[in-house]
């Protein structure tokens, strides 16, 4: 298309004013696809993302924004550029540049799954994990905040349900022995092997720690750290790929950390509270319990004054 064509096309976001002279907070596009370029080992990984992009309206008599700009610099910007802090602040920059004369304030959301290799507990094998991660950013008279959201799923077993388990066992066994005084190490053993014995096992269930961090552009944020920091203080995320002497230890470790949806966020509430370039943060554990249909939750949230 000539540029005499490109002219002669009307553009009603200039030739009309709105009806309703007031200015709109957010106005943009959602869910565009785009790949980004994210850091890993040292390699740069082609990753597929869901992209939010908005702009204030801040001039009133402007009807609308021509939204194929904001598509077109977002992505052109993270198809060239490594995606990291500073480059989600720049392209910031470029889509307030997009509309001067209505706009001073931009805004991201990047949706995308961090995939790590991991090893397995003991058998010396590895496999794949996928963790979903929020970025956002705003840039807002030219300071930019960022809050990043990612969630860990891990295996939580019910204390309560530990300790009944215990006493059953614990019945039985006097029920086995009604008249025994005292018993040999081999008689126990051989009483602790047979599955008829052990009359109750604690439930556990699948369970995830969604956290969400804010801080100011004066900070970066390593997401990965962040990721194993969490996964360290729980002791029980889940695993990739799985043999019997992974499985062994992996139950030893649930029954190492026993925890109530209620542990499970006070470990990561003091984690957080701890980090001096937090500036806002937010947990939300839930359990989804194997005893009924519904979820054991906790959630908190603090605004840090640093």
């Amino acid at each position: 298309m000539t540029t005499q064509e490109k002219q002669s096309l009307p553009d009603i976001t200039l030739e009309s004013s709105p009806t309703i002279i007031k200015t709109i907070d957010k106005v943009g596009m959602t869910n565009i696809t785009c790949p980004i370029q994210i850091k890993h080992n040292n390699t740069q990984q082609l990753t597929p993302a869901k992209i939010n992009i908005f702009i204030n309206l801040d001039n009133p008599s402007i009807k609308g924004i021509h939204m194929s700009r904001l598509y077109t610099t977002t992505i052109n910007h993270f198809e060239n550029n490594p995606f990291n802090q500073v480059s989600i602040k720049n392209c910031l920059e470029k889509l307030i540049k997009t509309h001067p004369d209505c706009t001073n304030k931009a805004y991201l959301e990047i949706n995308y799954d961090y995939i790590i290799k991991q090893s397995s507990l003991s058998s010396n094998l590895s496999g794949y994990r996928s963790y979903p991660i929020s970025i956002s950013a705003e840039n807002n008279n030219n300071t930019t905040t960022y809050t990043t959201q990612f969630t860990i799923t891990y295996s939580s077993t019910c204390p309560c349900s530990a300790a009944l388990s215990r006493q059953a066992i614990q019945e039985k066994f006097e029920e086995d022995h009604p008249y025994e005084n005292s018993f040999s190490k081999e008689t126990i053993l051989e009483w602790i092997s047979k599955e008829s014995s052990i009359t109750a096992t604690p439930h556990a269930q699948r369970s995830y720690a969604k956290i969400s961090i804010s801080h100011s552009e004066n900070h970066n944020i390593d997401i990965l750290e962040y990721i194993n920091q969490a996964e360290s203080l729980l002791e029980t995320a889940v695993q990739t790929v799985v043999k019997r002497e992974d499985e062994k230890l992996f139950a030893i470790k649930n029954a190492t950390h026993l925890m109530f949806c209620e542990d499970a966020i006070r470990k990561l509430d003091q984690w957080l509270e701890s980090i001096e370039i937090l500036t806002d943060y937010s947990i939300t554990v839930n359990h989804h319990e194997s005893l009924h249909p519904h979820n054991a939750t906790a959630s908190t949230r603090k605004k840090l004054n640093k």
